[in-house]
């Protein structure tokens, strides 16, 4: 017997493709104050996450005392879990606590930056629970040539995901070759960048920008005739580092009042700071750390360099090219998936420090270049890095919870008639 629309509608509720709101959970090791590539991640994520209309909080660590446990950045909830960086338990306490508190939200979905022991805690508390999403990038462990392998935890966590999130192909490519992973979940989902948060560069501003940052930080303090050279790629031991350091001299030989700025932090930072007092660079090279905002540091910048080897992405040199700053790149998978030489950027052999100098040294020489490079980088960048062109890659593991909470509560309401 053919059933009626109406027969159809009793039995099967109609519902909606998108169920709004979602309920989220970030979970980052790492956040404000602190701030780099991943906390810029993290941020603009969450912010495009509330802009579709759902609800979202961020979970990260209280390495302070005297931090707020809870607090807000830019409308978003923030909650502080303690973790003592002394106590003989402090991990087990940590995670217990950062478990409770999930479990206090009554999530749809939890998002995990990194292999860290959150990531397993995650995964061991929740796993056919709530469904969750890790997001690596190149430094998990095993992404080094020679690396460690994943240990059985990090394995765990790996496997019992709904998806793993990769920031490019090499490290997409490294986590899928790692022993014993069997999620055939593995995604490249590029980084996107909140494009509004992001200001154009203006070079009628440059000077006004310098003078602010010189009064905010002294050891930032720069003419508005000297050349200013910005670098922010990540301090974890890639070779590229010491190579833009070889190429200095040749700049400085050419521009004597350049300054570099090598901005961020990172676990070899202290190798790097050990390479510019060797070469005595200290006059023109500066590591001033992390910074929570970058757009008076891209509106001070003549050019930014990014000089590293391997083909990890770089938030950074992202944010760089949607400011509207000319770029100099070493060539790898990633930036030539990015940038177009001569085009939107100017791009060198990677095992060359002398090719990279030069390059330097021509966009410096030649500020109708610059130009060039800048507007055609950032029309690039915006196509590229737009995170409405990867936030669905979070979302869609979590959209099938929120269809069967929508189904169990239309079925309650109608035996409830």
């Amino acid at each position: 017997m053919n059933r009626t629309l109406g027969d159809q509608n009793e039995t099967s509720p109609v519902l909606p493709e998108d169920p709004l709101p979602l309920r989220i959970a970030i979970v980052s090791r790492r956040f404000w104050p602190y701030s780099g590539t991943t906390e810029f991640a993290v941020a603009d994520l969450a912010s495009q996450i509330k802009r579709q209309g759902h609800s979202v909080e961020i979970l990260t660590v209280r390495w302070e005392k005297n931090w707020p446990l809870y607090f807000d950045y830019d409308e978003i909830p923030i909650r502080r879990i303690n973790r003592s960086q002394s106590h003989p338990w402090r991990s087990f306490r940590y995670l217990r606590s950062l478990t409770r508190e999930l479990n206090q939200l009554d999530l749809d979905g939890i998002i995990v930056f990194g292999l860290d022991e959150e990531a397993w805690a995650v995964s061991r508390a929740f796993s056919g629970k709530i469904p969750f999403v890790i997001r690596i990038d190149n430094h998990f462990p095993g992404a080094k040539k020679g690396g460690p392998e994943l240990t059985p935890r990090q394995l765990f966590a790996v496997n019992s995901a709904h998806s793993l999130l990769t920031d490019s192909c090499e490290t997409q490519k490294k986590i899928s070759e790692q022993p014993g992973v069997s999620n055939s979940q593995v995604k490249l989902t590029p980084e996107g960048i909140l494009l509004d948060k992001i200001k154009q560069r203006q070079q009628s501003l440059q000077s006004d920008a310098r003078v602010a940052i010189s009064d905010a930080h002294p050891v930032l303090l720069i003419g508005s005739n000297q050349p200013l050279v910005v670098c922010g790629a990540p301090h974890e031991g890639d070779p590229g580092m010491l190579s833009l350091l070889d190429a200095w001299p040749k700049v400085i030989a050419q521009f004597p009042k350049a300054k570099l700025w090598i901005l961020g932090d990172g676990s070899k930072g202290r190798d790097i700071w050990t390479n510019i007092l060797e070469k005595h660079l200290v006059q023109s090279v500066v590591m001033p750390g992390s910074f929570d905002d970058t757009h008076e540091i891209f509106q001070a910048a003549d050019l930014y360099v990014h000089p590293l080897k391997s083909d990890e992405s770089c938030g950074f040199l992202a944010r760089a090219m949607v400011a509207g700053v000319g770029t100099v790149v070493t060539s790898t998978e990633f930036t030539q998936t990015v940038i177009e030489n001569n085009v939107s950027g100017l791009m060198v052999h990677a095992d060359d420090p002398r090719a990279l100098g030069d390059a330097i040294c021509l966009a410096l020489g030649n500020p109708d270049l610059r130009e060039r490079l800048g507007e055609e980088g950032r029309m690039s960048a915006i196509k590229q890095f737009d995170i409405q062109n990867s936030v669905n890659d979070f979302l869609q593991p979590f959209k099938k919870q929120a269809t069967l909470r929508a189904l169990d509560s239309s079925s309650t309401n109608k035996g409830n008639l």
